[in-house]
Protein backbone atom coordinates (compact mmCIF):
# COMPACT_ATOMS: atom_id res chain seq x y z
CA UNK A 1 0.00 0.00 0.00
CA UNK A 2 1.66 3.31 -1.44
CA UNK A 3 2.32 5.98 1.48
CA UNK A 4 -0.43 7.89 0.35
CA UNK A 5 -3.30 5.80 0.14
CA UNK A 6 -2.16 4.74 4.08
CA UNK A 7 -2.51 8.43 4.67
CA UNK A 8 -6.15 8.94 2.96
CA UNK A 9 -7.33 5.78 5.01
CA UNK A 10 -5.54 7.69 8.37
CA UNK A 11 -7.43 10.96 7.49
CA UNK A 12 -11.22 8.98 6.70
CA UNK A 13 -10.57 7.32 9.59
CA UNK A 14 -10.21 10.26 11.95
CA UNK A 15 -13.38 12.24 9.94
CA UNK A 16 -15.51 9.41 10.79
CA UNK A 17 -13.82 9.29 14.51
CA UNK A 18 -14.95 12.87 14.57
CA UNK A 19 -18.47 12.61 13.31
CA UNK A 20 -19.41 9.95 15.89
CA UNK A 21 -17.69 12.28 18.46
CA UNK A 22 -20.17 14.83 17.33
CA UNK A 23 -23.36 13.22 17.11
CA UNK A 24 -22.79 11.36 20.75
CA UNK A 25 -21.92 15.06 21.65
CA UNK A 26 -25.55 16.07 19.93
CA UNK A 27 -27.21 13.06 21.76
CA UNK A 28 -25.96 14.29 25.27
CA UNK A 29 -26.70 17.70 25.14
CA UNK A 30 -30.14 16.32 23.38
CA UNK A 31 -31.03 14.25 26.46
CA UNK A 32 -29.35 17.14 29.10
CA UNK A 33 -31.99 19.85 27.61
CA UNK A 34 -34.58 17.32 27.75
CA UNK A 35 -33.93 16.11 30.92
CA UNK A 36 -34.01 19.94 31.90
CA UNK A 37 -37.49 20.31 30.80
CA UNK A 38 -38.73 17.74 32.76
CA UNK A 39 -37.11 18.84 35.67
CA UNK A 40 -39.18 22.18 35.06
CA UNK A 41 -42.32 20.25 34.79
CA UNK A 42 -41.91 18.76 38.43
CA UNK A 43 -41.10 21.70 40.20
CA UNK A 44 -42.77 24.33 38.80
CA UNK A 45 -42.07 26.71 42.30
CA UNK A 46 -38.30 26.27 41.09
CA UNK A 47 -36.29 28.45 38.51
CA UNK A 48 -33.84 26.60 36.75
CA UNK A 49 -31.83 27.94 34.02
CA UNK A 50 -29.11 27.09 31.48
CA UNK A 51 -26.06 29.53 30.57
CA UNK A 52 -27.78 32.76 28.26
CA UNK A 53 -26.95 32.31 24.17
CA UNK A 54 -24.81 34.34 23.94
CA UNK A 55 -22.18 33.28 26.81
CA UNK A 56 -22.59 29.90 25.14
CA UNK A 57 -21.47 30.91 21.63
CA UNK A 58 -18.56 33.00 22.80
CA UNK A 59 -17.10 29.88 25.19
CA UNK A 60 -18.27 27.72 22.25
CA UNK A 61 -16.01 30.17 19.46
CA UNK A 62 -12.94 30.42 21.81
CA UNK A 63 -12.73 26.53 22.47
CA UNK A 64 -12.69 25.78 18.58
CA UNK A 65 -9.55 26.62 17.30
CA UNK A 66 -9.25 25.13 13.92
CA UNK A 67 -12.32 27.55 12.67
CA UNK A 68 -13.04 31.16 12.75
CA UNK A 69 -15.62 32.46 15.22
CA UNK A 70 -17.76 33.27 13.23
CA UNK A 71 -18.49 29.99 11.55
CA UNK A 72 -17.90 28.32 15.22
CA UNK A 73 -20.62 30.75 16.44
CA UNK A 74 -22.80 29.32 13.03
CA UNK A 75 -22.73 26.04 14.04
CA UNK A 76 -22.99 25.85 17.69
CA UNK A 77 -26.36 28.94 17.43
CA UNK A 78 -27.88 25.88 15.04
CA UNK A 79 -27.36 23.65 17.37
CA UNK A 80 -28.55 25.81 20.63
CA UNK A 81 -31.93 26.60 18.20
CA UNK A 82 -32.32 22.65 17.22
CA UNK A 83 -32.37 21.70 21.15
CA UNK A 84 -34.60 25.13 22.00
CA UNK A 85 -37.12 23.70 19.53
CA UNK A 86 -37.41 20.29 21.19
CA UNK A 87 -38.74 22.20 24.75
CA UNK A 88 -40.66 24.95 22.79
CA UNK A 89 -39.95 26.24 19.73
CA UNK A 90 -38.75 29.97 20.25
CA UNK A 91 -41.21 31.97 18.20
CA UNK A 92 -39.94 35.40 15.72
CA UNK A 93 -41.88 37.45 13.68
CA UNK A 94 -40.09 39.81 11.44
CA UNK A 95 -41.21 42.40 8.97
CA UNK A 96 -40.80 41.73 4.94
CA UNK A 97 -41.22 38.59 2.91
CA UNK A 98 -40.20 35.09 3.37
CA UNK A 99 -36.77 34.35 1.91
CA UNK A 100 -36.02 38.29 2.11
CA UNK A 101 -33.61 40.02 4.44
CA UNK A 102 -35.70 40.64 7.39
CA UNK A 103 -35.89 36.97 7.05
CA UNK A 104 -32.28 35.86 6.74
CA UNK A 105 -31.87 38.12 9.50
CA UNK A 106 -34.39 36.63 11.63
CA UNK A 107 -32.63 32.88 11.45
CA UNK A 108 -29.08 34.25 11.48
CA UNK A 109 -29.89 35.35 14.95
CA UNK A 110 -32.31 32.92 16.34
CA UNK A 111 -31.50 29.58 14.37
CA UNK A 112 -33.53 27.77 11.67
CA UNK A 113 -35.00 25.55 14.13
CA UNK A 114 -36.92 28.77 15.67
CA UNK A 115 -39.75 29.17 14.24
CA UNK A 116 -39.94 32.45 11.83
CA UNK A 117 -42.90 34.22 10.70
CA UNK A 118 -43.55 36.89 8.27
CA UNK A 119 -46.04 39.56 9.10
CA UNK A 120 -47.07 42.89 7.26
CA UNK A 121 -45.38 46.08 8.96
CA UNK A 122 -43.55 46.93 11.54
CA UNK A 123 -46.42 47.91 13.39
CA UNK A 124 -47.58 44.22 13.49
CA UNK A 125 -44.10 43.02 14.61
CA UNK A 126 -44.65 45.16 18.09
CA UNK A 127 -48.03 44.24 18.25
CA UNK A 128 -48.02 40.56 18.30
CA UNK A 129 -44.56 40.79 20.69
CA UNK A 130 -46.94 43.04 23.16
CA UNK A 131 -49.64 40.85 23.00
CA UNK A 132 -48.24 37.09 23.41
CA UNK A 133 -48.69 36.43 19.59
CA UNK A 134 -44.64 35.95 19.64
CA UNK A 135 -41.45 36.15 21.81
CA UNK A 136 -39.49 37.86 19.88
CA UNK A 137 -39.43 40.36 16.73
CA UNK A 138 -36.54 41.76 13.70
CA UNK A 139 -36.86 44.96 12.72
CA UNK A 140 -34.39 46.89 10.55
CA UNK A 141 -32.47 49.94 12.51
CA UNK A 142 -30.18 51.28 10.17
CA UNK A 143 -28.77 51.29 7.12
CA UNK A 144 -25.89 52.13 5.19
CA UNK A 145 -27.06 54.21 3.11
CA UNK A 146 -30.00 56.51 4.83
CA UNK A 147 -29.13 55.80 8.73
CA UNK A 148 -31.46 55.21 11.32
CA UNK A 149 -35.16 53.60 9.90
CA UNK A 150 -37.52 56.16 10.72
CA UNK A 151 -40.38 54.10 10.95
CA UNK A 152 -38.61 51.50 13.41
CA UNK A 153 -37.38 54.16 15.58
CA UNK A 154 -40.47 56.24 16.20
CA UNK A 155 -42.31 52.70 16.60
CA UNK A 156 -40.07 52.06 19.27
CA UNK A 157 -40.13 55.39 21.04
CA UNK A 158 -43.72 54.39 21.61
CA UNK A 159 -43.44 50.65 22.49
CA UNK A 160 -42.29 49.30 26.25
CA UNK A 161 -40.74 46.44 23.62
CA UNK A 162 -36.93 46.70 23.67
CA UNK A 163 -34.06 46.31 21.70
CA UNK A 164 -32.34 42.55 22.81
CA UNK A 165 -29.57 42.35 20.20
CA UNK A 166 -28.21 44.20 17.47
CA UNK A 167 -28.03 41.55 13.91
CA UNK A 168 -25.44 43.21 11.03
CA UNK A 169 -26.53 41.84 7.90
CA UNK A 170 -25.10 42.56 4.44
CA UNK A 171 -27.50 43.08 1.59
CA UNK A 172 -26.82 40.64 -1.16
CA UNK A 173 -28.96 39.65 -4.09
CA UNK A 174 -27.31 36.43 -6.31
CA UNK A 175 -28.38 34.54 -9.27
CA UNK A 176 -29.55 31.41 -9.01
CA UNK A 177 -30.49 29.06 -11.68
CA UNK A 178 -30.68 25.37 -12.89
CA UNK A 179 -29.17 26.74 -15.73
CA UNK A 180 -24.86 26.99 -15.80
CA UNK A 181 -24.84 29.81 -17.80
CA UNK A 182 -26.09 33.40 -18.50
CA UNK A 183 -26.94 32.62 -21.93
CA UNK A 184 -29.15 29.69 -20.94
CA UNK A 185 -31.51 32.02 -19.07
CA UNK A 186 -34.87 32.97 -20.73
CA UNK A 187 -36.90 34.23 -17.32
CA UNK A 188 -35.77 35.74 -14.14
CA UNK A 189 -38.22 35.75 -11.20
CA UNK A 190 -37.44 37.90 -8.51
CA UNK A 191 -39.58 39.63 -5.52
CA UNK A 192 -39.54 43.51 -5.89
CA UNK A 193 -37.04 44.37 -3.36
CA UNK A 194 -34.73 42.26 -5.03
CA UNK A 195 -35.98 43.95 -8.63
CA UNK A 196 -35.12 47.34 -7.41
CA UNK A 197 -31.95 46.46 -5.68
CA UNK A 198 -30.53 44.45 -9.45
CA UNK A 199 -32.57 46.97 -12.00
CA UNK A 200 -29.14 47.69 -13.99
CA UNK A 201 -27.69 44.49 -13.44
CA UNK A 202 -30.73 42.86 -15.04
CA UNK A 203 -30.81 45.69 -17.67
CA UNK A 204 -27.27 45.11 -19.12
CA UNK A 205 -27.18 41.30 -18.97
CA UNK A 206 -30.99 40.22 -19.64
CA UNK A 207 -32.05 42.85 -22.08
CA UNK A 208 -34.20 40.48 -23.27
CA UNK A 209 -35.42 38.32 -20.77
CA UNK A 210 -38.56 38.61 -19.30
CA UNK A 211 -38.86 39.65 -15.66
CA UNK A 212 -41.54 38.30 -13.21
CA UNK A 213 -42.49 40.09 -9.90
CA UNK A 214 -43.55 37.61 -7.54
CA UNK A 215 -45.02 37.80 -4.16
CA UNK A 216 -41.92 37.06 -1.89
CA UNK A 217 -38.81 35.96 -2.51
CA UNK A 218 -39.59 32.14 -1.48
CA UNK A 219 -42.04 31.49 -4.71
CA UNK A 220 -39.34 33.20 -6.75
CA UNK A 221 -37.04 30.53 -5.57
CA UNK A 222 -39.56 27.75 -6.27
CA UNK A 223 -40.44 29.04 -9.65
CA UNK A 224 -37.13 29.08 -10.58
CA UNK A 225 -36.46 25.22 -9.46
CA UNK A 226 -39.80 24.13 -11.32
CA UNK A 227 -39.03 25.72 -14.92
CA UNK A 228 -36.26 25.26 -17.50
CA UNK A 229 -34.18 28.56 -18.42
CA UNK A 230 -35.66 30.16 -15.53
CA UNK A 231 -33.54 31.84 -12.82
CA UNK A 232 -34.42 33.67 -9.41
CA UNK A 233 -32.84 36.37 -7.47
CA UNK A 234 -32.32 35.64 -4.10
CA UNK A 235 -30.95 36.26 -0.83
CA UNK A 236 -28.22 34.21 1.17
CA UNK A 237 -31.45 31.97 2.42
CA UNK A 238 -31.74 30.77 -0.84
CA UNK A 239 -28.37 29.14 -1.40
CA UNK A 240 -29.09 26.47 1.37
CA UNK A 241 -31.70 25.46 -1.84
CA UNK A 242 -31.18 22.51 -3.50
CA UNK A 243 -31.94 21.93 -7.15
CA UNK A 244 -29.98 24.94 -8.76
CA UNK A 245 -26.57 26.82 -9.48
CA UNK A 246 -25.62 29.99 -8.22
CA UNK A 247 -24.87 31.68 -11.33
CA UNK A 248 -23.66 35.02 -10.31
CA UNK A 249 -22.96 35.92 -6.72
CA UNK A 250 -23.93 39.98 -5.42
CA UNK A 251 -25.56 40.99 -8.30
CA UNK A 252 -26.80 43.93 -6.65
CA UNK A 253 -25.94 47.32 -8.32
CA UNK A 254 -25.29 48.99 -5.55
CA UNK A 255 -22.72 46.89 -3.46
CA UNK A 256 -21.34 46.64 0.16
CA UNK A 257 -24.89 48.07 1.54
CA UNK A 258 -25.30 47.04 5.22
CA UNK A 259 -28.50 47.13 7.05
CA UNK A 260 -28.01 46.67 10.97
CA UNK A 261 -31.41 44.77 12.29
CA UNK A 262 -32.17 44.24 15.90
CA UNK A 263 -33.99 41.58 17.20
CA UNK A 264 -37.06 42.52 20.08
CA UNK A 265 -38.21 41.13 22.91
CA UNK A 266 -39.63 41.60 26.36
CA UNK A 267 -36.34 42.46 28.53
CA UNK A 268 -33.02 43.76 28.89
CA UNK A 269 -30.54 41.16 28.48
CA UNK A 270 -27.85 40.75 31.58
CA UNK A 271 -24.72 42.82 30.85
CA UNK A 272 -21.39 40.94 29.38
CA UNK A 273 -18.87 44.23 29.85
CA UNK A 274 -19.35 44.91 26.19
CA UNK A 275 -22.72 46.47 26.17
CA UNK A 276 -24.21 49.74 24.08
CA UNK A 277 -27.47 51.30 25.13
CA UNK A 278 -30.06 53.14 22.55
CA UNK A 279 -31.70 56.13 23.92
CA UNK A 280 -34.18 58.53 22.37
CA UNK A 281 -34.71 62.05 23.23
CA UNK A 282 -38.19 63.65 21.93
CA UNK A 283 -36.97 67.75 21.40
CA UNK A 284 -38.32 70.40 19.74
CA UNK A 285 -35.73 72.91 18.06
CA UNK A 286 -34.09 75.37 20.63
CA UNK A 287 -30.57 76.22 20.81
CA UNK A 288 -28.01 74.40 22.73
CA UNK A 289 -30.73 71.55 23.20
CA UNK A 290 -28.57 69.39 21.72
CA UNK A 291 -25.42 70.36 23.85
CA UNK A 292 -27.84 70.02 26.92
CA UNK A 293 -28.82 66.37 26.14
CA UNK A 294 -24.89 65.21 25.30
CA UNK A 295 -24.45 66.84 28.60
CA UNK A 296 -24.62 64.14 31.18
CA UNK A 297 -22.86 61.76 28.97
CA UNK A 298 -19.89 63.81 28.93
CA UNK A 299 -19.96 64.30 32.28
CA UNK A 300 -19.83 60.91 32.89
CA UNK A 301 -17.10 60.38 30.42
CA UNK A 302 -19.35 57.96 28.53
CA UNK A 303 -18.85 57.43 25.24
CA UNK A 304 -21.58 58.41 22.60
CA UNK A 305 -21.09 55.94 19.65
CA UNK A 306 -23.70 57.37 17.49
CA UNK A 307 -25.95 60.23 17.14
CA UNK A 308 -28.77 60.78 14.68
CA UNK A 309 -31.81 63.11 14.09
CA UNK A 310 -35.07 61.85 13.00
CA UNK A 311 -38.30 63.84 12.34
CA UNK A 312 -40.62 62.80 15.09
CA UNK A 313 -43.79 61.65 13.35
CA UNK A 314 -47.46 61.77 15.05
CA UNK A 315 -45.90 63.49 18.09
CA UNK A 316 -45.82 66.81 19.92
CA UNK A 317 -42.40 67.08 19.19
CA UNK A 318 -40.07 68.02 16.17
CA UNK A 319 -37.44 65.68 16.54
CA UNK A 320 -36.85 62.08 17.99
CA UNK A 321 -32.58 61.87 18.77
CA UNK A 322 -30.96 58.54 19.25
CA UNK A 323 -28.06 58.06 21.31
CA UNK A 324 -26.64 55.03 21.29
CA UNK A 325 -23.79 54.70 24.39
CA UNK A 326 -21.63 53.07 25.26
CA UNK A 327 -22.63 50.60 28.46
CA UNK A 328 -25.57 48.90 29.92
CA UNK A 329 -28.46 50.09 31.67
CA UNK A 330 -27.76 48.90 34.88
CA UNK A 331 -24.46 50.44 34.86
CA UNK A 332 -24.80 53.52 37.67
CA UNK A 333 -23.02 56.05 34.95
CA UNK A 334 -25.22 55.21 32.00
CA UNK A 335 -28.38 54.64 34.55
CA UNK A 336 -27.83 58.29 36.39
CA UNK A 337 -27.06 60.14 32.98
CA UNK A 338 -30.52 58.88 31.67
CA UNK A 339 -31.90 60.12 35.04
CA UNK A 340 -30.65 63.65 34.49
CA UNK A 341 -31.93 63.56 31.12
CA UNK A 342 -35.22 62.64 32.67
CA UNK A 343 -34.92 65.51 35.51
CA UNK A 344 -34.63 68.14 32.88
CA UNK A 345 -38.85 67.99 32.24
CA UNK A 346 -37.36 66.02 28.71
CA UNK A 347 -39.58 62.53 26.95
CA UNK A 348 -36.65 60.26 27.16
CA UNK A 349 -36.80 56.51 26.43
CA UNK A 350 -34.63 53.76 26.95
CA UNK A 351 -34.96 51.58 23.96
CA UNK A 352 -32.79 49.05 24.81
CA UNK A 353 -29.08 47.84 26.11
CA UNK A 354 -27.49 44.85 23.87
CA UNK A 355 -24.00 43.42 22.99
CA UNK A 356 -21.82 45.14 20.37
CA UNK A 357 -22.13 42.47 16.97
CA UNK A 358 -18.50 43.13 16.42
CA UNK A 359 -17.63 40.92 19.22
CA UNK A 360 -20.54 38.63 19.51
Amino acid sequence: MSNAKQEFERIRDAVEAADKSLAEALDARVKAVGELAALRASATDAYFTLSRDADVLARFAAQVTSMSHDASRAVMREVLSACAALVAPTQVVYAGQEGGLGNLAARTHFGASASLRSVASAEAVLTEIARGGAGYGVLPFESSHDGAVTQTLNLLARSDVKILAEIPLRREFHLLSKATTRSQIQKIYAATSALVACERYLAQHFPSASVIDTLNHNVAAARAVEEPGAAALGTNLALAVGGWELVEKSVEDVPDLDTRYVALGHDYPPRTGRDRTAVTVALHDAPGVLVDCLRPFADRRINVYRLETRPARGWEFRYLILFEVDGHITERPVLSAIEELRAAGRYVKVLGSYPCAKDS
